[in-house]
C-alpha cells in the first residue's frame, strides 16, 4: 500500500490558519502575476447558495458552475479551510483551455506534503455605492461610540466615525480614524445637541502601518504590511462624553487576539457596528488576512474583511441588508454571541446580551455583484487588540470598568474595606451597622481582584467610597451631579515652602493655632503656583483636613439625631479622603513631577517631530505610581492591610479639629516613609518598560505603601468610632438595617449633604474646637 492509501479522501478540515498562510506565501509570486487576481484572503470554501446539502434528499445533487460570487455563496457548518482568490473575471472552461498557463490551480501543493484547497470568487472592485447613507444623527447629550468626528486639514473637511473611548491609564482618548485627527495637535470637532464644537485635539499616539511580522511574529508574510490607519484623540472635557456604544449600549470585554489564539473559527462569525454615516450595520466576518493592495512591490493587509451575512448559521437565517460609506471608518466592530438553543428556544433570553469589541473599521471595498446587482461595500478592518497593545491603550467599557485601575479602583476601596478590620468590639450596634453595610461603601475582596467595577460613573450606584470622584468631581461625574468646589477638598500641597522660602503648611501646623482655614487661605495667597509662577486659584487651594473636619462633625450629629443613613453615607465618603490622605503625591507639590526642575522632552512623531519642550522633572510618576503599580500588587495591598490594627479607647478623637490634627500628622508620618522627591527621582531614573518600572517601584515602595495606607485605615476606623461614640450611637440610633443603594444615592445627590466648598468658605462649616 501507499502512503496516501492512509490519509482521508479529504483532510482539509485539519488544516490550521498557519497552514493557508504558509501556502499563500509560497505562491505569492504566482497569485500576484495573475493578470485576473485583484485580491486574496484566507477563510472557509463558500458554496453557492443553490447547491445541496449534505444528504439532501428530494430532487438530487446539485453543484452549480456559473460563477460564484459573494453574494451567491455562503460559508456553511461544513465549509472548509481555503486560501480566497477574488478576480476579475471568471474564466470559462474553454478559455481556461486556450490559456492554461493562467489557469488558478484547485489546490496548492506545500513542500511537506500538506494540500491547501483554492476557492475562486468573482469580485471585480468597483468605484460607486449605490446605496445612500442614512441622514447622520447627532448626540443631544454626550459623545460616544458611533458618533460622527470631524476634521479641518489644508481646507478640506474629513469625517469618520469614534469607535470608542480608550485609556492608557492617565488620559482618557477617543479612538478613530488617522485620516481625520492627523498630525498631533489637529483641532477635532464634532455636533453635540445640533452645535459644531471643539472636543479636542489629536494626538501624537497614532499609527499608520506595520510589516506583518512585526505583528504577527513567527506567521510567514513577505513584504506584506498590516494597514492600521488609526489616531487618538486627547479629549477637552469628559463631561460630554459617553462610553456606552450608539445602538449598543455598554460593550463586553474585548476579544484578545494573537499569533497564539486566532483562528479559522472566526470566519462566519456575525458582528454588528455602527457608522456615523450608515447608522446600524449587521455584518458577517467573510475572511481574514484579507491582501487588497500591491504598491511597489509590497503588498498590503487588513486583519478582517467584513461583509453582508449569507445563511451561515442556520439556513433559517435570512440575509440582511449591508453597506458601508464614507464616514464609516473608524466604526468599532462587536462580535455577537452565539445563541444557545433549547428546543429552538433561547436558554438565556432574560440575560443581557454581551457584544464583545473586536476591531475597528479603517477602509472599505467595493466589489462587483453580478447582473442587475448592486455593487457590495465590504469593511476592512484591523483587530482591536492589536490596535490597543500598539498604542498602549485599553478600552473604557464604563467610567471604571476594565480600565487599567486607578488610585480610585484600588486605594480607596482597599482603605474602605479594610477600615472594619480595624473597629473594636467596644460598640457592638456600630460594628453591626458598619458590617451590614460594608458593600455600600466598598467593595468586597473578590470584586477588588477582579477589578470588575460595575455602577461606576453613568451607572445608577455609586460606592460611597468614591462618590466623591464618580459623582461630585466636576470633569469626572457623569451623573449631572458634579459639584464645582469639589475638587480641592481632595488635596493639599503639605509639603510646598512658603514665602520665606522655608517653612511649608506641614511645618506650620506643628502650631497648633495654624490648622485654620483662613491661615491657609492667607498662605496660598502669599505663595504661587509652582507650575504656572501665578496666584494660585480657590480650585488649587487644597483643603483636604477641614473636609475631615466638617465630615466628623456631621457624622456626630447623624448618629445623635438617629439619621442613620445619612452616618452610613457619610463615613463611606469620608473613607475617600482618608485615603488621598495617605498617599503620598496626593499630597505633594510634586503631585506629577517637579514643576521646579524642568526637562526637555523630545516629540518622536506627528506635527512637532523633532521639536522640543520644557516639562516636570518625572512627570508620569503620579500615573505609574498611583495607578500601575498599585494595581499590578493589589493582592499585597489586600493581604498586607488585613493587619490593620483594632481602635483603643485611648485613640478615641474628641472633636473635628481633632480629626482634622490627626490627619495630618498621618500626612506628615506618610512624607517620613515615603519622600515624594524620592518617588519622582526613581520614576525619572528608570529607563525600563511599564511593566519592569512598576515592578521596580514595587521593590522600592511597596512595602511602606501597605504601611502608609494601614494608616489610613486604621485612622478611618478611629474616626468612624469616635463619631459614633460622641453621638452617642448605641443609645440612639434604632436600626442597623443596610442601607438601599437607591437610598444611598438619593442621599448623596443632595448638594446639602457635606456641601462641597473652597478653603475661604468651609470655616461656616466647622464647629469651633474649644
Amino acid at each position: 500500500m501507499k502512503l496516501e492509501d492512509y490519509r482521508p479522501a479529504n483532510a482539509f478540515d485539519q488544516l490550521t490558519l498557519r497552514d493557508l498562510l504558509d501556502a499563500r506565501d509560497l505562491y505569492h509570486v504566482h497569485l500576484m502575476q495573475h493578470p485576473n487576481v485583484v485580491a486574496t484572503a484566507l477563510g472557509r470554501y463558500r458554496i453557492r447558495k443553490t447547491d445541496s446539502w449534505p444528504n439532501q434528499k428530494g430532487l438530487g445533487k446539485k453543484h452549480g458552475t456559473f460563477p460564484r460570487t459573494l453574494e451567491n455563496s455562503e460559508v456553511r457548518y461544513y465549509s472548509w479551510p481555503a486560501i480566497m482568490v477574488f478576480v476579475s473575471r471568471w474564466e470559462t472552461p474553454r478559455e481556461l483551455e486556450a490559456n492554461a498557463g493562467g489557469l488558478i490551480p484547485k489546490t496548492f501543493y506545500l513542500p511537506d506534503g500538506r494540500r491547501v484547497p483554492v476557492c475562486v470568487i468573482e469580485a471585480p472592485k468597483e468605484d460607486e455605492n449605490e446605496v445612500k447613507s442614512i441622514d447622520i444623527q447627532y448626540p443631544l447629550n454626550n459623545i460616544g461610540g458611533g458618533s460622527l468626528v470631524i476634521a479641518d486639514l489644508q481646507g478640506r473637511e474629513y469625517a469618520a466615525t469614534i469607535a470608542c473611548l480608550v485609556s492608557d491609564g492617565h488620559t482618557v482618548y477617543a479612538l478613530t480614524n488617522r485620516h481625520v485627527t492627523g498630525s498631533s495637535g489637529e483641532v477635532v470637532y464634532s455636533r453635540l445637541g445640533g452645535k459644531l464644537g471643539r472636543i479636542g485635539s489629536s494626538s501624537e499616539k497614532q499609527l499608520t502601518r506595520a510589516p506583518f511580522s512585526t505583528i504577527y511574529p513567527t506567521w510567514p508574510g513577505r513584504d506584506v504590511y498590516v494597514n492600521l490607519d488609526v489616531g487618538l484623540i486627547e479629549l477637552d472635557n469628559l463631561d460630554q462624553w459617553t462610553a456606552n456604544i450608539r445602538n449598543v449600549g455598554q460593550m463586553g470585554k474585548m476579544v484578545d487576539l494573537s499569533v497564539n489564539n486566532i483562528s479559522l473559527s472566526l470566519v462566519g462569525s456575525h458582528v454588528r457596528g455602527t457608522g456615523a454615516a450608515s447608522g446600524q450595520m449587521m455584518g458577517e466576518i467573510a475572511a481574514l488576512f484579507y491582501r487588497y493592495k500591491t504598491n511597489g512591490g509590497f503588498e498590503y493587509v487588513a486583519d478582517l474583511f467584513i461583509g453582508p451575512r449569507s445563511n451561515g448559521r442556520s439556513r433559517k437565517e435570512v440575509a440582511q441588508p449591508f453597506a458601508t460609506h464614507p464616514g464609516d471608518s473608524g466604526t468599532l466592530w462587536l462580535l455577537e454571541p452565539i445563541p444557545k438553543e433549547n428546543n429552538g428556544k433561547r436558554k438565556d433570553d432574560k440575560d443581557p446580551v454581551e457584544y464583545l469589541p473586536i476591531a475597528m473599521q479603517w477602509g472599505r471595498n467595493m466589489l462587483y455583484s453580478a447582473g442587475a446587482a448592486r455593487p457590495q461595500s465590504y469593511v476592512l478592518a484591523t483587530l482591536l487588540s492589536r490596535v490597543c497593545a500598539e498604542l498602549g491603550v485599553d478600552p473604557i467599557r464604563n467610567w471604571n470598568l476594565d480600565q487599567p485601575d486607578t488610585w480610585s479602583a484600588i486605594g480607596h476601596f482597599s482603605v474602605a474595606a479594610r477600615a472594619q478590620n480595624g473597629l473594636s468590639n467596644r460598640l457592638p450596634k456600630r460594628v453591626k451597622l458598619m458590617g451590614n453595610n460594608a458593600l455600600i461603601i466598598s467593595h468586597d475582596d473578590a470584586t477588588i481582584l477582579e477589578g470588575d467595577f460595575v455602577g461606576m460613573g453613568e451607572a445608577a450606584f455609586v460606592p460611597m467610597a468614591d462618590v466623591p470622584d464618580f459623582y461630585w468631581k466636576p470633569g469626572i461625574a457623569k451623573q449631572g451631579f458634579a459639584r464645582p468646589f469639589e475638587g480641592p477638598n481632595h488635596f493639599a500641597d503639605m509639603d510646598q515652602p512658603g514665602p520665606d522660602g522655608e517653612k511649608t503648611l506641614l511645618d506650620l501646623c506643628e502650631d497648633e493655632s495654624f490648622i485654620d482655614p483662613e491661615k491657609w487661605d492667607e498662605f496660598y495667597s502669599a505663595v504661587v503656583d509652582l507650575m504656572e509662577n501665578k496666584p494660585i486659584e480657590a480650585k488649587h487651594r487644597g483643603l483636604l483636613p477641614f473636609r475631615v473636619w466638617q465630615i466628623f462633625d456631621e457624622m456626630v450629629e447623624f448618629a445623635r439625631n438617629n439619621k442613620m443613613p445619612k452616618f452610613v453615607c457619610a463615613a463611606g465618603v469620608l473613607t475617600h479622603y482618608i485615603g488621598d490622605a495617605c498617599q503620598p503625591l496626593h499630597i505633594s507639590y510634586l503631585h506629577d513631577g517637579d514643576p521646579l526642575r524642568k526637562v526637555e522632552y523630545t516629540f518622536k512623531k506627528g506635527e512637532h517631530e523633532g521639536e522640543t519642550e520644557e516639562r516636570p522633572l518625572g512627570q508620569g510618576v503620579h500615573s505609574a505610581y498611583e495607578d500601575t503599580m498599585i494595581s499590578d500588587h493589589r493582592k499585597l495591598v489586600l493581604d498586607g492591610l488585613k493587619a490593620t490594627p483594632k481602635t483603643k479607647q485611648s485613640e478615641m478623637i474628641g472633636n473635628g479639629f481633632e480629626a482634622a490634627k490627626r490627619t495630618i500628622e498621618m500626612m506628615g508620618s506618610t512624607f517620613n516613609a515615603i519622600p515624594p522627591a524620592a518617588l519622582v527621582e526613581a520614576f525619572a531614573k528608570f529607563k525600563g518598560s511599564p511593566k519592569e518600572r512598576s515592578e521596580f517601584l514595587w521593590k522600592k515602595f511597596g512595602k511602606k505603601t501597605i504601611e502608609v495606607m494601614k494608616d489610613g485605615s486604621h485612622l478611618l476606623a478611629v474616626i468612624w468610632e469616635s463619631a459614633w461614640q460622641l453621638g452617642d450611637g448605641e443609645t440612639h440610633v434604632t436600626s442597623t438595617r443596610a442601607l438601599k443603594k437607591s437610598d444611598a444615592m438619593n442621599i448623596c445627590n443632595d448638594p446639602k449633604f457635606l456641601p462641597s466648598v473652597t478653603i475661604d468658605r468651609i470655616g461656616a462649616l466647622l464647629k469651633p474646637h474649644s
